[in-house]
């Protein structure tokens, strides 16, 4: 199989997760601003989106696995990879878009479904609070939160809400604590 498009992890969905495992496609990887999207064909347990905050060892992952027949994937928090803890699952229909660390590397938040941020504290491995930042009109949605990013204090987050299969993206502002 050749890779002739580079997809944004930020854009990963998970038809294209999919279609990459059925496509057997072992050990594709692809490379973005912190982020990496890849998968293992020798392991059930898949890891589709990674990232790692700026000076500080930790990472933060999501593996999809098989849960009753459908894909589903669960929140991964650690100093390594090898050490990190699961932090939550997510129900079949739910899927992590987006991972997104604080400046000083003490909150990182996942981007559920586009439009809900869940964010936790990777020292005690807590989520420390759920943030819709866009109000979900139906699943899936037809708007989505893009390119999150945390305010320097950890307060707020800004985003791009942006329509899901168009352009026309607007800024989107939410409070986190």
């Amino acid at each position: 199989m050749s890779a002739q498009r580079i997809v944004s992890p930020a854009r990963a969905t998970r038809r294209i997760v999919t279609t990459l495992i059925i496509a057997g496609a072992a050990g594709l990887l692809a490379a973005s601003g912190g982020y990496t999207v890849g998968l293992r064909a020798a392991d059930e347990r898949r890891i589709v989106m990674r990232s790692e905050p700026r000076g500080l060892s930790r990472v933060a992952f999501i593996r999809e696995t098989r849960c009753e027949g459908k894909p589903c994937q669960t929140i991964w928090i650690g100093r390594t990879r090898t050490d990190a803890s699961r932090v939550a699952k997510l129900d079949p229909i739910d899927a992590v878009e987006e991972i997104a660390w604080s400046a000083d590397g003490y909150l990182v938040g996942f981007v559920i479904n586009g439009y809900q941020l869940r964010v936790f504290d990777p020292e005690t491995l807590t989520e420390r609070t759920q943030v819709e930042l866009l109000n979900p009109d139906r699943r899936p949605t037809s708007r989505i939160a893009r390119g999150v990013t945390f305010s320097t204090n950890g307060a707020a987050v800004t985003f791009d809400d942006c329509p899901r299969h168009t352009s026309g993206c607007k800024s989107g502002l939410a409070a986190v604590r």
